[in-house]
């Protein structure tokens, strides 16, 4: 009994400890006063409309959309490519490939970020724009390829032998048959490498340059000088936008598992 007291007090003081600063951050985006700080002087919105009057705030958030658009697509396409490679022909090559595959989410980003400055921008003399995908790339393949490894492996083989058997192509029946199973599991990968893709700092903060600032690094830069409300009301703005995305993704999800039993129980 008291164990479970213990327990349930660790998991109240854990839960406190994540989101309290949450509300604290939405709270104080609503101030009026021209610091963050509480109690309230007042309620104003004004601190929303100012960061759409920032050019800097505006473009970065530009570009880590399009930067984490771009990252998190490729990094699924490669990442199913390896996956199937790996699943299809299973031995120690393929447990060794896949070890390499994951390991870049056991170094520090901040290490990736510096060795990749100095392999692909001093020495390669790659652009930084390019620089910057391969960068964010290196970031989102762990994910892709551990999930869509995991659902291939799930997935009854018997479904694509029915399917060569019935006269189906080994590439139609891959698309018909395996992908359409695959789906959850690239909405996951696709979910999981644009959240980390968007809010990476020690990748993009070696590889960016003119023009190519992000959003996470713009805040930053924001906070060091300035003590507004204004990243309080952007990270609500963001908190919000990614509820909204992880709602849109679980619904489809729920749909497609839904669609898949009763695919099966006919």
């Amino acid at each position: 009994m008291y164990k479970h007291r213990f327990v349930t007090i660790i998991a109240f003081i854990t839960f406190a400890f994540i989101f309290l600063p949450l509300i604290l951050i939405i709270v104080t985006s609503f101030n009026s006063a021209d610091t963050i700080s509480l109690p309230l002087d007042g309620f104003s919105l004004q601190w929303f409309g100012k960061v759409f009057k920032s050019r800097s705030l505006v473009q970065s958030f530009k570009n880590s959309l399009a930067l984490a658009l771009v990252a998190s697509f490729i990094g699924i396409f490669l990442g199913l490519l390896s996956s199937i490679a790996l699943v299809k022909k299973p031995g120690k090559v393929s447990n060794a490939l896949l070890s390499i595959f994951l390991s870049p989410s056991l170094i520090p980003g901040i290490v990736i970020g510096y060795v990749l400055f100095h392999f692909l921008v001093v020495k390669l003399q790659i652009p930084l724009l390019f620089a910057l995908v391969l960068g964010h790339l290196l970031v989102v393949m762990p994910y892709c390829v551990r999930i869509i490894c995991a659902s291939l492996k799930d997935i009854d083989e018997s479904l694509e032998e029915a399917a060569r058997t019935l006269g189906c192509p080994p590439v139609k029946a891959f698309f018909l048959v395996v992908l359409p199973n695959l789906r959850p599991a690239i909405l996951s990968s696709f979910m999981l490498s644009f959240i980390n893709s968007f809010n990476n700092i020690p990748v993009s903060m070696y590889l960016k340059g003119p023009g190519m600032n992000t959003l996470p690094y713009a805040m930053m830069n924001h906070i060091e000088y300035n003590y507004d409300p204004t990243v309080s009301a952007l990270s609500v703005m963001l908190m919000g936008m990614t509820l909204v995305f992880m709602f849109i993704m679980e619904k489809s999800m729920n749909s497609q598992s839904l669609k898949n039993e009763t695919v099966r129980s006919e």
